[in-house]
């Protein structure tokens, strides 16, 4: 198997805690076409999968997705810098990664994306960041793995998927690349090992650590 070249990140619970901004957003949403009885604090659960798909699950109709996910982007995007921080460990962990071509891959907005990177100071880390609006697929499509992959001119498989839902493994797999599941986000140790996971790590500095025993020292 080749050795790690990139490295690509999710967001939400996994460089940043965003839940509080996430669930304001999601509240005004749903108060803004009337549908109250959904509860941003319920669908938290869910974090880490596409907005639209959330709505879904939450009973919305076609016409009401429509309306509420401009209202949620908007004030998710308004929340930055104050609603989202790095957890700890994060910052230094990528400064340790400069091996390693590095990308933040996430279905939250490319804008807010960079927005919430730059707020939090772990924007200059990234080459590459890649939101959900860059692909014609969210996680857990393939596409953005895929997408990032040809962006740095390395293969899926010399690819790792960092990440702490279902869906950022799950991308990983479609795309054929690795997959690193954290623990300490919004998903669930069985949740991650049930989508078919590769390695496990219960803190940031465990990462590099790891990303050296799966690469050689030719490889990157």
């Amino acid at each position: 198997m080749p050795g790690i070249r990139a490295v690509l990140f999710d967001l939400d619970g996994t460089l940043l805690d965003t839940r509080d901004a996430w669930i304001a957003a999601f509240d005004a949403s749903v108060a803004a076409i009337g549908r109250t009885a959904s509860s941003g604090s319920v669908a938290a659960q869910w974090i880490g999968t596409p907005i639209e798909v959330i709505y879904e699950r939450a009973g919305f109709t076609r016409d009401e997705i429509a309306r509420a996910v401009p209202v949620f982007l908007e004030v998710e995007a308004a929340s930055v810098p104050a609603g989202m921080r790095a957890y700890p460990g994060v910052r230094e962990m990528l400064e340790s990664l400069n091996r390693w071509k590095l990308a933040a891959v996430t279905n939250k907005s490319h804008d807010t994306s960079v927005k919430a990177l730059r707020a939090t100071g772990l924007l200059p880390s990234f080459s590459l960041v890649l939101g959900g609006d860059s692909v014609p697929r969210k996680k857990p499509a393939p596409d953005p793995v895929l997408k990032a992959a040809r962006t740095f001119g390395v293969s899926p498989s010399e690819c790792a998927v960092v990440g702490d839902t279902e869906n950022d493994i799950l991308a990983a797999k479609a795309a054929g690349a690795r997959s690193i599941g954290v623990t300490w986000g919004y998903g669930t140790r069985s949740t991650l090992e049930a989508a078919g996971v590769d390695h496990l790590i219960e803190t940031p500095e465990a990462l590099p650590p790891l990303l050296r025993a799966l690469t050689p020292s030719t490889a990157a």
